[in-house]
């Protein structure tokens, strides 16, 4: 499967190979500029932090500069530009810092692999989108915990949890008995009955 990966920030251990488009938003744009050896590098921001950085933009192909005074938050722009690229869902994968600073930007980061149904991942967790009435295969990597979230009253069936569900049903009042799960073995089974997120993180 084609991926597009998206980062805002520099990235220290990653598979390259497994993408073939690469976006940067800000700190993001200015990493991706180095790694000369990557094709198909994007840049997209309005770039105020980097203006000596990137002075010559002119000679520097597949920039997209943003207006400064804006009502939409860079890391969706590029998601969009992704799309635009031909790109959809989980062949998205967003790299965020995870210290994030304000705690909207936490929020707003659940709202983009809500609507797009996309990867967004740090160094130390990954949100990935479960759609409805789909069965998926969550690897347990180095992540110590999962977490199941839900935005609407949701059948959740699991396999290979330290707490399985068999069929059971949540609503919002009591999703807060869907965090800090483990898996047991290499892999899990997760199946909801409606959209939501599989999160896994560690300490």
């Amino acid at each position: 499967m084609k991926k597009c990966l998206i980062t805002t920030k520099k990235i220290n251990k990653i598979k390259y190979d497994n993408y073939e488009t690469f976006i940067g938003v800000e700190y993001g744009a200015k990493f991706l500029y180095k790694k000369r050896e990557l094709k198909n590098r994007y840049y997209i921001s309005d770039f105020d932090s980097f203006k000596k950085f990137f002075k010559k933009k002119e000679q520097i192909n597949n920039i997209v500069i943003l207006p400064k005074e804006r009502d939409f938050v860079d890391t969706e722009e590029a998601i969009k530009y992704a799309i635009k690229l031909g790109y959809k869902n989980q062949q998205i994968e967003v790299f965020v810092d995870e210290d994030l600073g304000r705690k909207d930007h936490l929020f707003n980061i659940f709202n983009l692999a809500r609507k797009y149904q996309i990867i967004i991942f740090g160094n130390k967790f990954k949100i990935t989108p479960i759609s409805k009435e789909q069965k998926i295969k969550i690897y347990k990597n180095n992540y110590k915990y999962i977490s199941l979230f839900i935005f609407e009253k949701t059948i959740i069936k699991t396999k290979s949890l330290k707490y399985d569900l068999n069929k059971k049903e949540f609503n919002l009042n009591q999703a807060t008995n869907l965090i800090s799960n483990e898996i047991l073995k290499d892999s899990c089974y997760v199946e909801f009955s409606n959209k939501g997120l599989i999160i896994q993180a560690n300490d």
